[in-house]
């Protein structure tokens, strides 16, 4: 009895510090420049953090996920092992180190040992970054399976949250208090980011994550028309919020997110049987629409609907993204196969920059994910991208067709799955998963779906055994 009662005080602990992690991470992680003040208070809270979840972290936990962090064992490795000296003899050979090695022979430095990053300190940060999303794996494995979709509770009430500051910011002045980043949308919905498309990848991905909460958790017929008429009226409030944001990206992200909600909705088995049944007709379909068009003209007129002006005033070719695509490219093959250094973009992208892009800006990121990752990091992560597409295929198969996993745990699943594909879309235009919480969200999907990416047992070969609130569970994934 008191071993019993160890655990269960031990797992609670668990969940309440993971439930503390996120709350800190969504209130504080919204960016991804390196100078921002937040991450002085991010990173290293996140280290101590980590020390805990990795204290009480045992074998058992890490099995349905060893997937996972094999992933981040290997990334961090790769990062790390790129800020190792090498001899001059090596480093010359590596391509594109002409100019570098030049500028050494000018200022007489003689042979000096450098890494293969050409920007180090950025590639430090760029460890330093790993941190916050490790972290969020390390104490996801800690919980029950039953605790982390409670997780999914935080991210939505955040989610919200972050809507309705990036309204007040809209209504407000365009330099207002709300706004928490020094360089950031000034005018614009952004919420808790300094980025109005990561907002906007946040509210997308609500659509989705609002399915998965009318499934899950209920049994009784009013809990589960509460819980569908909850997730229906803050689906038709994030409608006018995410249109607010005036994000293109973010438009086609939100379609994707209500595409992918009959996918992800699973009807809840109930206990009980109603005796006598309620028909509303078309009545909550007509309050809905009434409802969505009248938020949409709010929007309209509280935002000039900015999301349209952005798409029919401007023409996608001139964006300045479209234009750098083709350069980064090819500077892409100039540093295969071992990229010019995770992190090192800004400053290797300075030195080959096109005359008719230069301004008094810089470019701060490729805004596309995969161009960039191509460039820094060259063939092992490529590799690393090719693993992860296979690892999500896998598993997302097995989501889509297994019959011998939970309800509960298909939906979740599929969740995670849908979850990875937005924001691997956003990540076409954008960065996402370098920003803190975005991270750490992609971080819960995968763990969500890792499960599916290993052979699920059948229930019929399998002894099945209750966990504590009366489902039934498998033990391929963990209770």
């Amino acid at each position: 009895m008191t071993r019993l009662t160890s655990q269960v005080i031990s797992e609670s602990a668990a969940f309440w510090v993971t439930i503390a992690f996120v709350v800190m991470v969504f209130a504080l992680g919204g960016g991804s420049r390196a100078d921002i003040e937040f991450l002085k208070v991010l990173r290293p809270a996140s280290v101590l953090f980590l020390i805990y979840g990795l204290w009480g972290l045992r074998s058992d936990q890490v099995a349905p996920f060893r997937v996972l962090f094999g992933f981040a064992a290997v990334l961090l490795i790769f990062v790390a092992v790129e800020l190792i000296p090498l001899p001059p003899s090596i480093w010359r050979a590596l391509p594109g180190r002409e100019v570098a090695a030049q500028i050494d022979h000018m200022a007489g430095l003689g042979d000096v040992w450098r890494p293969v990053s050409l920007v180090p300190v950025s590639t430090w940060n760029a460890l330093f970054a790993l941190i916050v999303p490790v972290t969020m794996l390390v104490l996801l494995a800690r919980l029950r399976r039953q605790q982390l979709y409670h997780v999914l509770l935080v991210i939505l009430v955040f989610g919200v949250l972050s809507g309705l500051i990036g309204l007040l910011q809209v209504i407000g002045p365009s330099d207002g208090p709300l706004y928490f980043y020094q360089i950031t949308n000034f005018g614009s919905s952004v919420g808790l980011f300094a980025n109005r498309n990561h907002q906007a990848a946040l509210l997308a991905c609500m659509f989705p994550m609002l399915a998965a909460y009318a499934s899950y958790g209920v049994t009784e017929p009013e809990d589960v028309r509460r819980r569908g008429w909850t997730a229906l009226l803050v689906g038709i409030l994030i409608v006018p919020l995410l249109l607010m944001t005036g994000s293109r990206a973010g438009l086609v992200l939100g379609l994707i997110g209500l595409i992918a909600v009959p996918l992800v909705y699973k009807r809840p088995v109930l206990k009980a049987v109603r005796k006598r049944k309620q028909t509303l007709g078309y009545m909550p379909y007509v309050l809905g629409g009434a409802t969505v068009v009248g938020l949409g003209l709010l929007t309209f007129l509280l935002a000039r609907a900015s999301v349209f002006s952005r798409i029919f005033a401007q023409d996608p070719t001139d964006d300045l993204r479209w234009q750098i695509w083709g350069p980064i490219f090819r500077l892409s093959g100039k540093y295969f196969p071992f990229g010019s250094g995770v992190g090192s973009f800004v400053e290797v992208f300075e030195m080959d920059e096109p005359r008719h892009i230069l301004d008094t800006t810089y470019v701060n990121h490729a805004h596309n994910d995969f161009l960039e990752v191509l460039m820094t990091g060259g063939a092992p992560a490529v590799l690393l991208f090719v693993a992860a597409v296979v690892f999500w295929v896998m598993a997302t198969r097995r989501a889509l067709f297994s019959r011998d996993a939970r309800p509960t745990d298909t939906v979740f699943a599929r969740l995670g799955s849908v979850l990875v594909f937005m924001l691997a879309v956003a990540s076409v235009s954008d960065y996402p998963l370098r920003v803190p919480s975005m991270a750490c969200l992609f971080v819960l999907a995968a763990v969500w779906l890792a499960p599916f990416s290993l052979r699920l047992p059948s229930k019929s070969n399998t002894e099945l055994r209750q966990i504590g609130d009366g489902s039934i569970a498998t033990p391929s994934l963990r209770n």
